[in-house]
C-alpha cells in the first residue's frame, strides 16, 4: 500500500499545485474544503517495475482529511505480467483511503482482452487493487459473443483468472435459458464449474401455454470449446408438443446446435413412445435420431430398426436397417431395410414404404369345419 499512497500523494500534490495556480489564496477556514483537480492519475507498479493498474479521471475532488476523491467519467487498466488485460469505464466513483478501495457506480463496464472478448457490467462495483478482487452486487453480467451470464452478484477474482456468480446465476444463449444454483467461470480458459440442479426453459416460446422445460443433475463445460456437459438424470417434458425424454449424461454443442447422448434413453411424443441406445437432437434442422437400437411402440403396433429419425416440424419418421414392425392386428409381421411414416390426425404413426421391398407375413384365423347337412327320411 505504500506505493499506492505515494503515487497518489505525488499525483495529489501535482494536481494542487495546478489548482491552486487558477485560484485566489484561501483563508484558515477554508482549508477543509475538497480540491477541485483538472485531472486524476492513480497508478501502481510492481516491486520489478511492472505497471499493475492505472486510474484516470478528466476531473476530481479530493477531500484530503477523508483521504477521499470523488472522480467523474473513469477509466482504467489492469495488468498481468507487465501486459495488459482488463480494461474498465465507470461514469463515478470513488477513491478511498489513497486507492485501497475503489467504487464504481453508474454505467460500469470491465472488459477481458484475449480471443474471445469478455464484458462484465454492473451498475456498481468495488475494486480491491491490493487483493486484486471486484466485486458486483448489482445485475452482474457478462457476455460473450453467444453466452450471456447473468447474477445478482459476482466477484472477480483477477489472480485465479475466476468469476463467481451467485444469487440464481443463469447461462443464455439464443432462446434457451439456463438457471442454476451456483456457477464459477474462468474467461481466459472458458471453464465453466456448476451446482446443480439445471433447469433450462426456451425464452419467447411462441406457442402458449406451458413452456417446453429441460432439467439435469449438473453442468460443466466450457464457453471456448462451447461444449456443455448435463449430468444425468436429463429429463425434457413439453406440455405443448405431448412431448417427454429422460436420458443419462447429454452433451450440448453450441457451435452447432445439438444435444447427444450415447447411453440408453426413453421418451415419447403423444401415443408414439421410443427408448434406444443413445440419441442426437439437432435443433437447426428441427430432427432427432435414435442412433442405435431404435424402438417404436404404440397402441397395437411395435417397431424395431437399427436407427430412427424423426422430424417434429414435418411430424416424418423413417426407419432404417433391419426394420421389423408389428402389428398385432392378425399377427402381421413386416420386415424391409426402410420404412418411413407419417403422424396421423388420431396421434399414431401411419408406416409406408415408397420404393423399398417389404416382406410381410400374417395369420387368419383357422377356419371352422361346416357341420354335415341332415339327410330326411
Amino acid at each position: 500500500m505504500r506505493a499506492i499512497r505515494t503515487a497518489l500523494l505525488i499525483c495529489s500534490a501535482a494536481l494542487v499545485l495546478v489548482a491552486c495556480s487558477n485560484r485566489k489564496t484561501e483563508d484558515d477556514s477554508q482549508a477543509s474544503t475538497p480540491f477541485v483537480f483538472q485531472a486524476l492519475n492513480l497508478q501502481q507498479q510492481s516491486a520489478q517495475g511492472k505497471l499493475l493498474w492505472r486510474v484516470r479521471s478528466p476531473e476530481a475532488r479530493y477531500d484530503l482529511s477523508r483521504r477521499l476523491a470523488l472522480a467523474q467519467n473513469l477509466s482504467g487498466e489492469i495488468y498481468t505480467n507487465g501486459s495488459l488485460l482488463y480494461r474498465l469505464r465507470s461514469s463515478h466513483g470513488t477513491v478511498l483511503n489513497d486507492g485501497e478501495v475503489l467504487q464504481l457506480e453508474g454505467q460500469v463496464t470491465v472488459e477481458r482482452l484475449g480471443a474471445d472478448l469478455v464484458t462484465i457490467r454492473a451498475s456498481r462495483m468495488r475494486w480491491y487493487p491490493r487483493l486484486q478482487r471486484l466485486e458486483l452486487d448489482r445485475r452482474a453480467q457478462a457476455a460473450t459473443k453467444e453466452l450471456s451470464l447473468t447474477a445478482k452478484r459476482a466477484t472477480l477474482l483477477m489472480d485465479r483468472d475466476l468469476l463467481e456468480l451467485r444469487g440464481h446465476p443463469r447461462i443464455q444463449r439464443g432462446g434457451l435459458r439456463l438457471v442454476l444454483r451456483r456457477l464459477d467461470w474462468s474467461p481466459g480458459s472458458g471453464q465453466l464449474q456448476t451446482q446443480g440442479p439445471v433447469v433450462a426453459t426456451a425464452v419467447n416460446q411462441p406457442n402458449a401455454g406451458e413452456p417446453s422445460r429441460l432439467e439435469a443433475a449438473g453442468l460443466q463445460g466450457n464457453t471456448i470449446t462451447r461444449l456443455l456437459e448435463l449430468q444425468g438424470p436429463v429429463r425434457f417434458r413439453s406440455p405443448a408438443q405431448r412431448a417427454w425424454l429422460v436420458a443419462g449424461p447429454s452433451l450440448f454443442n453450441v457451435a452447432a446446435n445439438t444435444l447427444q447422448s450415447s447411453v440408453p434413453f426413453r421418451g415419447g411424443y403423444g401415443s408414439v413412445k421410443a427408448q434406444g441406445g443413445g440419441f442426437e437432437a439437432d435443433f437447426n434442422s428441427n430432427r432427432v435420431s435414435v442412433l442405435q437400437g431404435c424402438q417404436l411402440q404404440q397402441p397395437g403396433t411395435n417397431l424395431t430398426a437399427t436407427s430412427c429419425t424423426w422430424n417434429w416440424l414435418s411430424k416424418r419418421a423413417t426407419a432404417i436397417g433391419t426394420v421389423t414392425l408389428r402389428r398385432a392386428s392378425l399377427q402381421q409381421v413386416t420386415r424391409a431395410q426402410q420404412l418411413q411414416a407419417r403422424l396421423g390426425d388420431g396421434g399414431l404413426l401411419i408406416f409406408s414404404s415408397p420404393g423399398s421391398t417389404v416382406q410381410s407375413t400374417l395369420r387368419l384365423p383357422a377356419s371352422r369345419p361346416r357341420p354335415k347337412p341332415a339327410i330326411g327320411l
